[in-house]
């Protein structure tokens, strides 16, 4: 069995894991779970590092007696919103050093350090190097590092995600924190895409939409590859907060009816309500789906227009034709009832879907970028990145 990657992200409320492996382009999960932790991200803004430090020390070592699992973690892959993302094009050549001039892994360890070098002083942190192409004398190029090849020059075009310093250290000090290693920084919506395109039935360009719980960030991916993100201040809280206040009910039971309601268009012979509630004065209120449908609609117009406006920003460089391609919904946000049908005629994408993780022990929305990072770092160990840690790592024990 191949190695287990440990997949992490941040959530503005609780920490997502996942547990697995790639295999023939696959995860296989071993465990995945959630760790709550109140609203601890707000904005993009992380309110206190310490709380996320501790949910990580409290799942590092743990036992699961139903897969008859322990795993010690030790490391990890991060993922990272790619809030203020820049992704560039970098190209960059050496001279073979190796013998009788063969690429060696120490001329890949140059051709990334001379990258990494380029971006000392543009003022974000580099989290990502994605190979587009290796080049070789007499035009030959590789996708994947041509160890072993003869050439005199070797030359390489990539593309690299960064984020703005004060970002990364954010999102990663809480994991540095918890006295553990991150093994690879992954920004969530390439990770995403990865998880997306090990799907043969999905298209490979797109726009992927994940809607969080209260952010969206929007990315252009096409024919597979990955070209940026943008994002706006709107997540799936803005319907259960709304929905609070209307029906004057708890945290709990507004999530539990937008969940099990979402927007219901059904025309039934006799008219339920939905939930009672009171009106302090002893009273009681009926509150029915009529209502409930209205709140979820107001707060999605709301929705479509900052996703609108970011498409417009996200795309201004691109061919007009560009908004048309098919839009892929992720996140907890997506798996809203009524959703699609309410946002198809108000974009220009030719569909909407709702893109939903297939593998086994982690087929919920919540989990899509994690596993999307265990295939992203399994790509990336080609890379040989002499910045990653090479100790410390994720076991597993059946009892």
């Amino acid at each position: 069995m191949e190695k287990p990657v440990a997949a992490i992200e941040f959530g503005s409320k609780k920490l997502k894991i996942v547990v697995g492996y790639e295999l023939d382009g696959q995860v296989y999960v071993l465990h995945a779970s959630t760790k709550p932790y109140g609203h601890m991200i707000e904005n993009g803004e992380i309110l206190d590092s310490t709380r996320l430090a501790q949910a990580l020390r409290e799942i590092k070592n743990f036992t699961d007696p139903a897969a008859q699992l322990k795993l010690n973690i030790q490391e990890v892959s991060l993922a990272l919103p790619p809030y203020g993302l820049m992704v560039d094009t970098n190209h960059q050549s050496t001279a073979v050093s190796g013998e009788e001039g063969t690429v060696t892994k120490n001329d890949i360890r140059s051709i990334n350090n001379m990258i990494r070098n380029s971006f000392l002083f543009k003022g974000n942190n580099i989290v990502d190097i994605i190979p587009v192409y290796y080049a070789l004398d007499q035009g030959r190029r590789y996708a994947n590092p041509p160890i072993g090849s003869k050439s005199f020059s070797l030359s390489a075009t990539v593309l690299v995600h960064s984020l703005p310093i004060n970002i990364f250290n954010a999102y990663t000090q809480p994991v540095k924190d918890a006295q553990v290693l991150i093994k690879k920084n992954v920004v969530a919506p390439y990770g995403a895409s990865a998880l997306i395109n090990s799907y043969p039935d999905l298209p490979q360009s797109y726009l992927l939409v994940d809607i969080g719980a209260d952010m969206t960030t929007v990315s252009l991916v096409g024919e597979k590859w990955f070209y940026g993100s943008t994002f706006f201040n709107w997540g799936g809280d803005r319907i259960t907060e709304k929905i609070i206040t209307a029906f004057n009910i708890n945290e709990n039971d507004a999530e539990k009816y937008k969940i099990t309601y979402g927007i219901d268009n059904r025309k039934m012979n006799f008219n339920a309500p939905v939930c009672r509630s009171s009106d302090g004065e002893g009273n009681e209120i009926k509150h029915y789906t009529s209502e409930l449908n209205e709140i979820i609609k107001n707060e999605l117009s709301d929705f479509v227009k900052d996703l609108n406006s970011s498409i417009d920003v996200l795309l201004k460089d691109y061919d007009k034709t560009t908004k048309n391609l098919p839009m892929l919904l992720i996140g907890g946000g997506a798996k809203l009832n009524g959703l699609v049908e309410f946002l198809a005629p108000k974009v220009q994408s030719e569909t909407v879907a709702v893109v939903m993780p297939r593998s086994l022990g982690a087929r919920d929305a919540t989990y899509t970028n994690c596993l999307g990072l265990i295939l992203a770092s399994k790509a990336s160990q080609i890379n040989y990145d002499e910045n990653q840690p090479r100790v410390g790592q994720v076991t597993r024990e059946e009892k």
